[in-house]
Order: structure tokens, then sequence, then C-alpha cells
């Protein structure tokens, strides 16, 4: 099946926008609208969950040495060539540099991009070594200390050490915090003394036919901690975290499996990680491990992998970072770098015709045409002509295809441009200007498909890769504009000041939802709150009343929980009646909250701004919205709950339950430190709240209804007065 790599991955950012929808499941229609707005659904490239796409060209990487040459050289033991796999008969360049390099006993920073091999560079070298040792009969002892960031790289390689060195001898193993104390704590297969590589794979192809989870053990890997301890069975090769290394150099029961330690090799994978504190912390435990084993500075090869170290106003930042990291002089210190093959393009290029053909259909058919087409490529090469306007040359449709493109000026300017990743949308204009015709988005991508089939002596001419990059929702928020008539939705707080310019105009309230129901709620934090009767109290007094200073948490700000209605009523007639409900205000500019509607803001007045903003009153002040209620608090049950939503209504005679009314007003309730107020039974609320769900609904009390088309909203009954609802 033909594959468009641009259709595909927008298929799979819109599949995650999708999903981010259920992270806010808005049962409110207002919110729900707005959140499908904001997502884009309906036009993926415009999210501002997505990046993208962009596209970039990967180049090859220089061809270094043989692998064979290498081992008449001296630089790799005999036996590498049966460990290395078959179909790598050369190494990269950049490989065969750091190889020698570390070889040589050199301090060693290997800086090149992902997927580039990184990890041979010290893996091979450590193998050899550790092969002569072997050969020598040289005393156990740790020669090699592989350093990671995270368990699950260690993890990752030490699976492949497992098929590397089953059947050579070469003991290792990795001390984590999850390695067994005891042998026989280990389990899995363990294969006998003797076993070879070839006895290792066919019981891990037996394991993986039958699906079963076991872990198959080489005889040369050391499982647990009390083997690696022993004298004399120490593993040559050690792979470990920074944590444990420390532990080891502490610990007086471990003080064995450094005894007689060799520390040939220091490795440290994706040392980018290593900074600040804990940079300074990692490299005084290199300091101290070589000090604890007898080892100067030039006797351990300490080698660094990154392929993020890179500064351009620096060029000398890696070697910089690895001196200071290892302890050595700068000028001991050899950088490796990416190094390319030379492109080969003809001279006389020609600028190709503008296709006749629907470029979105000519797209289908050069995508369908590479993936499908075989022998002599009639389908690339009708593809070819109805892109370029002539005929492919005779021969092998992939070198014909080759010797075409390397004399396509189009072709050439896109190896040029896309050095570096560029936006898709910003290609046409920019190549369009540089050869004088217009252009799409779907003819470029036509070139780049029959760049990349295109082949000679196995090297494609043009190696495009798309990247997308996509986010989640960190925390919405709502702000309440004068010019709007009820909450507007935003991903975060930043979007609206960056959308009026830099200046923030209005206060924003942190939205949550219940995955239940789809009820929404506002968070606010204020200042003195109390909410411990039948009306709030506390704040500060102004003139004849009071208000609630905004206040951060952290500053010690008292949460409290609004709505501004309740999903699934009719009408709210009885809002104003409700014994759980008290009127508030909340200002539209900071946020402050008000026990009843005033014509301006008291925390704003107090503090003598006058700040012009939408709405202001005659003095000048923020005008206040009048939407807000407080929620009367109930009895704290145990643990963190949210205020019941929809626990009052009419009482709907046919079926003899309450029904929970809509209203014009929002409810409020505190959550102080000691005393928190009850969730809806049933109600599980993600977001931006730290409760965790409360018990699910009794089937027998438990009713659904449908919003929209969404989420079902489950309600129930009030509890008889002195009774506390279940699941509550």
């Amino acid at each position: 099946m033909a594959l468009n790599p641009i259709v595909f991955t927008e298929k799979v950012v819109r599949s995650f926008l999708r999903y981010q929808l259920t992270a806010y499941p808005f049962a409110d229609e207002r919110l729900h609208a707005q959140m499908r707005r904001l997502l884009s659904l309906d036009e993926t490239r415009q999210s501002p969950l997505m990046k993208g796409p962009y596209i970039s060209l990967s180049r090859p990487f220089r061809q270094g040495a043989a692998v064979d040459a290498l081992v008449r050289e001296g630089i790799f033991h005999p036996h590498m060539r049966q460990r290395i796999p078959a179909e790598i008969a050369h190494v990269y360049g950049h490989q065969e540099d750091a190889i020698r390099a570390i070889r040589a006993g050199k301090t060693t920073l290997v800086s090149t991009g992902t997927g580039s091999g990184k990890t041979e560079c010290f893996l091979y070298p450590i193998i050899s070594k550790s092969l002569e040792l072997r050969d020598a009969g040289a005393h156990a002892g740790i020669s090699a200390v592989i350093v990671y960031p995270m368990n699950a790289l260690a993890e990752d390689q030490l699976g492949r050490l497992r098929s590397l060195l089953a059947g050579t001898g070469i003991s290792f193993g990795m001390y984590v915090g999850k390695t067994p104390e005891n042998e026989a704590e280990v389990t899995g297969i363990r294969l006998p003394q003797g076993a070879s590589r070839a006895d290792y794979e066919a019981k891990v192809a037996e394991v993986r036919r039958e699906k079963r989870s076991d872990t198959v053990y080489p005889p040369e890997e050391i499982c647990s901690r009390e083997v690696m301890r022993t004298p004399g069975r120490q593993p040559r090769i050690l792979l470990t975290n920074v944590k444990q290394l420390e532990l080891l150099l502490t610990r007086q029961r471990d003080v064995n499996l450094f005894a007689d330690a060799r520390l040939d090799f220091l490795v440290f994978d994706e040392a980018h990680t290593f900074t600040g504190a804990q940079g300074a912390e990692t490299a005084c435990l290199i300091r101290r491990l070589r000090s604890f084993c007898g080892r100067g500075i030039q006797e351990t090869a300490c080698v660094a992998t990154s392929a993020t170290i890179v500064d351009h106003e620096n060029p000398d930042a890696a070697r910089d970072f690895a001196s200071r990291f290892f302890g050595v002089e700068p000028d001991a210190v050899v950088t490796v770098g990416e190094a390319y093959e030379r492109e080969v393009w003809e001279n006389d290029r020609v600028v190709p015709i503008v296709p006749q053909k629907d470029p979105a259909a000519l797209l289908n058919d050069c995508v369908r045409s590479v993936e499908e087409d075989g022998g002599a490529g009639h389908a690339v090469r009708a593809a070819y002509r109805q892109l370029a306007g002539v005929d492919l040359p005779a021969g092998e449709w992939p070198r014909a295809l080759y010797s075409a493109l390397s004399r396509n000026e189009l072709v050439f300017q896109l190896s040029e441009v896309l050095a570096r990743p560029r936006p898709l949308n910003e290609l046409p204009a920019e190549l369009g200007a540089t050869l004088g015709r217009s252009m799409t988005e779907a003819e470029i991508l036509c070139w780049l498909t029959l760049g990349a089939a295109a082949r000679s002596q196995g090297r494609p001419l043009l190696r495009p890769v798309v990247h997308g990059f996509v986010r989640g929702i960190s925390g919405a928020v709502v702000s309440f504009p004068v010019t709007e008539p009820g909450p507007r939705l935003w991903f975060a707080a930043e979007d609206e000041i960056q959308a009026q310019g830099g200046s923030a105009q209005h206060a924003h309230f942190p939205i949550t939802t219940c995955t239940t129901c789809g009820q929404h709620y506002f968070i606010s934090h204020l200042k003195d709150f109390e909410f411990a009767g039948t009306t709030p109290g506390g704040g500060e007094a102004a003139a004849d009343s009071s208000f609630w200073e905004p206040l951060e948490e952290a500053r010690g700000g008292k949460r409290a929980i609004l709505i501004d209605r309740i999903v699934g009523g009719a009408d709210d007639d009885d809002l104003d009646e409700h014994d759980r409900l008290a009127p508030v205000s909340f200002c539209r500019r900071c946020g402050a909250g008000h026990p009843q509607a005033i014509g301006r803001c008291l925390h704003w007045y107090g503090r003598g701004d006058g700040v012009a903003v939408r709405g202001q009153t005659e003095e000048g002040q923020p005008r206040l919205p009048d939407q807000l209620r407080f929620l009367r608090r109930e009895r704290p049950p145990h643990g963190h709950r949210l205020p019941r939503a929809g626990a009052s209504g009419a009482r709907d005679q046919r079926r003899g339950r309450s029904r929970p009314r809509a209203g014009h007003g929002a409810a409020l309730g505190a959550a102080a430190p000691a005393r928190l107020l009850r969730q809806p039974a049933g109600c599980r609320v993600s977001g931006r709240l730290d409760e965790g769900p409360c018990a699910p609904v009794p089937p027998a009390r438990a009713h659904g209804r449908r919003h929209e088309g969404r989420r079902p909203f489950h309600r129930r009954s009030d509890p008889p007065r002195g009774r506390r609802a279940r699941g509550g």
C-alpha cells in the first residue's frame, strides 16, 4: 500500500489532537466548541499544539576503513570480524576516527547525530581490548565502566552485549537498582558454560517463537551483585548509572567490586544530561573513581557521547566540556564530529517544466510507483514522464532515475535548501523565486519521493526526512472578557497575553473537568479566604464591604473551586435559593473576589491603579462580572474531594429524582488544608486537580444521559440530611 509520509504524519497528529479532547471532556457546549476550535481538528497544520511538518535531507556519512583492514592493522582483535555483523564491511569515517583515538587511550568526545553509530565508537574498542586480555590470561577485574543516565538505556545495551559477547568468555554485567542481590533471585534461562553465540540466538528465537517472556542469559553474563563482589568473578565490562556508581565507591560490602580494577575505559553515554550541579558532582565522582582504582589521567581512556553538545558561537564548546568533565587538558581531548560524502551533481542541470497533471494526483502516482514497482519500472517511468515531461534513459530504472535527477536543477536546489530542516509550506515560494517558476508542495514531494528511490551503487540520491513536533495541553485556563457572554478558553495564559500584544488585561482561572460527566470547574486561590459556615468570610475590609485578594497557592492562597453553570439542567430558577450557594463577584482584570456585586473592584481601587480596561466604570476602575457564586461547605468527609455539583433542583415527578439545574451563576467552594470539600458521587476529575477518583456510583442508583452526543452525565438524588452519599 502506498504511503504518503506527509498525509500519514497529519493523520497521526489529528488522532493526537482528538485524544487531547479527552483531557478536557467538556459537556458544556460552549467550552467544547472552543476546545475544538483551539485544537484546529479540521486544519491540522493550524493547531497550536503542532509545529511542522518540516522537511530535511539526511546526508550520507563518509565511508571509513574496512573492518578487515582494521584487523590487519591491529586496531581490532582478529576475532572482531566474527563479532561485527557480516553486513558491516566498513565503518563510517567518524567511527574510524573515534575508534583510533580510543584505542590510543585518548580522551574522546563523540558528538554526532542520532543514528550515526555512536555506540559502536566505544563498544568495538572495548570488546577488542577485552579479547586481548582474555588471550593474555589477565586476572579478573573491571576493564570498562559504561555509565548511562537512565536504566532503560543500560538495559537496552545489555541486550546487545548478550548477543555480541555470547561464547567469547568475556564477562559482563549490569549493576543498577533492580539487579538481584543473590544468585538465587535471578529468574530466566541460564545457558551452560561453553554455550556459543549460535546456542544463545537459537534459545532466544525459541523463547520468542513460543511467546514467552523469559530472559536468556549467556554464560558470560554476571547477573547478581553477590557474584560481582566475589574476588575473581568481577565482570570485565560493567554497565551502571551515576547513583549506583557512587554507592559502589562508598559501601563497604561493594569494595571488592573494584578490587584489582584495570579501568582501561570510562564511558559516559548521553553526556549532555550531566549538567549543572549534577555535572559537577559527576565530575568529582570520575576523579574519585580513578583515584580509587589507582589510575592516572593518561591511563584511562575517557569517552563521552552526545548528539547535542554543539555551540555555534563557540566551536570549542565540546572540547571545553570534556576537559572540565574528565579533568584533562583541552589539548588532550579528541572531538569527533560527522563527516559526509560529497554529492555528485552534473554541471549541465536543467529546470523541469511545470507538470500538467494535478500535483496531488501526481504525488499519489509517484508514491505508489516507487513502492509497488519492480523489474522494468513501467510505473516509475510513467510517473517521471508526467512530472518532468521527458522519458527516463534506458537501463535499470533506479540507476536511470539517479542519472536523470542528478541533472535536475530543481532537485539540486532542494538538496541545498534542505541542508537544515525547513517548514514545508515555505519551500514553494523560496524555490519558485530561485527557479523562476511556480510550484506546489505536492510537486516538491514528488521530486523528493523519486530522489529517495533513485540509486547508484545502492546509495540513494536524496534521503528526505519528515519532522513533526506536537505537545500536550499543560493546563487550560479561562478568562472573562467583558465582550464575551461567557468564559473564554485558552490553552495557557500566555496565549491570551500574546494575543493582546503582550499585556495581561484579564485574570486567568485554571480549568478542570470531571471525566465521567464532563462538568467543568474553575480554580482560584484567594488570600485569607474562609468558608466554614453558611457564608464565606475572611478577606480584607474596604469601606463598608470586603474582598479577597488573589494569592498564589505557593504563597498561602486558599484554593477555591467555581462553576458558572451545572451541566445537564433545564433552567436556573431556584439556583439563587440553593442552600449551598452564595453569590460572589470576581474582578475580570485581577481575579479578586467580592462577596456581593459592586460597581468597581476594591482590590484595584485600593491600590490606586486607574488602569483603563474594556467595560470600565465612570471612575475608571475595572468592571466586575456578575456571573459568580459561592458554594457553601458541608461537613468534610475523609480525603480530598470536590463540592458535589447538581445536588439540588426541581423534582422529576415521573422518576422521583432530583434534576440538576443549569445556572447563570458560578458555585465556589474553598478547600482549606485541614478541611476539604466533597467530590460529586461518580465524578472522576481530570485536569489540574490532584484529588484522584472517588468511588463509582452504585449501579442501582446511577442513571445516564447523553449531552449532545458526548459523555453520559451520572446523577443521583440528594442523600438524606446527616447521611453521606456513597462514593463521597
